[in-house]
């Protein structure tokens, strides 16, 4: 069996680790972290620097084979503020896969008696259940379709028919929604399709945006805080950590991360990536809030823009989150618009909205340091949002 050690690295030591294992690896190797998350961990504003925010698995050889990241960050409950930790990212070299390393990680990870959570994997779900994770019922949000084919590709249509009757003849075969031919003729309406259903969703949000000044900013101001509008037990996200998040993204452009060609599980570099903030005033000055946005293209046929936080004084003024999300989708013409669950309100009634958009879940997992810790007290009230943990900077 192989023998492992593991190395604690803290948030004050994330940036020097970082600088020597980079500096020395070579092109292929398997390495623990890319040079922008040691930099953003190291300048986590709810992080204390000796909180331990990666875990580093070592075998005999000195060679590392295994990483698990911690993400410290804060519940609120009430007034309180109680630190908690969310597992980011999980990975084992192909040296000693199967040999245990994952496991002994995760138990590594539990050793350290903190409040965890984590968003994952259908793998790394079910390898938290063994740990006897606890488990709350799932987020729902929404992806907006902006080619429409989700809905409108008649070869999709044509094998969910053949799916259903598969199904009532009782036959043990399965019938794939997509395959090249659907995805071929995707390919060929989806531009025509964009242009058509940004034209028919963008008119009246046009006229709404037209009613207030907005500007993208590199740094957003925070709003006075509003009673009633937040819930009663969140993960705390104030406006200096999606500052935080707008300086130090995850992810960058193609060329640009040193560790681009080195093996690192995560994404580090994608074709497009953009995080921005973006302030809202009326005609009078009145500042009204902010929306901050990504815009990522994973692929040359596919683009994501995701509404990640935003933040108004009243409720009311939240319709002007949806109408910039239309305009910078077609700006830079997303094919998807990821959506919180309270913004389909204002899409759902209308009979395009009812085909643009598909309901998705995430489903989110806690490991208690004990039975009266702050999450545990908290967990049953606990009210998600799409960007708890790490999910802001994916």
């Amino acid at each position: 069996m192989t023998e492992i050690h593991f190395d604690h690295i803290k948030v004050r030591d994330l940036r020097e680790f970082a600088e020597r294992v980079l500096g020395s690896a070579q092109p292929g190797q398997f390495i623990p972290i890319t040079m922008q998350r040691a930099l953003a961990h190291a300048n986590n504003p709810y992080a204390a620097k000796d909180d331990v925010a990666l875990l580093v698995a070592v075998d005999e050889d000195d060679d590392i084979v295994g990483f698990f990241g911690i993400l410290p960050l804060l519940l609120r409950h009430g007034e309180e503020l109680f630190k908690v930790h969310w597992f980011t990212t999980w990975s084992v070299s192909s040296k000693v896969r199967g040999a245990g390393v994952g496991a002994q990680l995760m138990a590594e990870a539990l050793s350290l008696k903190q409040d965890y959570l984590i968003v994952g994997s259908v793998h790394a779900r079910r390898v938290c259940r063994k740990n006897d994770f606890w488990e709350r019922a799932p987020l729902r949000y929404y992806w907006l379709d902006a080619t429409g084919m989700g809905h409108l590709n008649p070869l999709v249509w044509l094998r969910r028919v053949l799916r259903k009757v598969v199904h009532r003849l009782h036959l043990k075969r399965e019938v794939p929604l997509k395959t090249k031919w659907t995805k071929r003729v995707d390919g060929w309406f989806a531009p025509w399709m964009k242009k058509m259903v940004y034209g028919l969703v963008s008119g009246p949000r046009d006229s709404l945006l037209a009613g207030i000044h907005y500007e993208e900013v590199t740094r957003l101001r925070a709003l006075p805080t509003t009673p009633g509008l937040r819930p009663q037990v969140e993960l705390y996200r104030g406006v200096d950590a999606i500052n935080w998040m707008l300086q130090y993204p995850w992810i960058v452009d193609e060329g640009q991360s040193v560790t681009e060609e080195m093996q690192y599980y995560f994404t580090d570099t994608r074709p497009l990536y953009r995080v921005f903030g973006v302030e809202i005033s009326s005609p009078q000055g009145e500042y009204l809030g902010f929306v901050a946005f990504s815009i990522s293209r994973k692929s040359k046929d596919s683009v994501i823009l995701k509404m990640m936080d935003y933040q108004f004084s009243r409720p009311e003024d939240q319709r002007y989150a949806l109408a910039l999300a239309i305009q910078y989708g077609r700006q830079y013409a997303a094919d998807t618009i990821e959506l919180p669950h309270e913004m389909a309100q204002y899409v759902r009634p209308h009979w395009l909205g009812k085909l643009l958009l598909h309901q998705k879940e995430r489903i989110y997992q806690c490991m208690p340091k004990a039975e009266d810790s702050p999450l545990a007290h908290a967990w049953e009230d606990l009210a998600f949002k799409l960007v708890d943990g790490d999910m802001a900077f994916s």
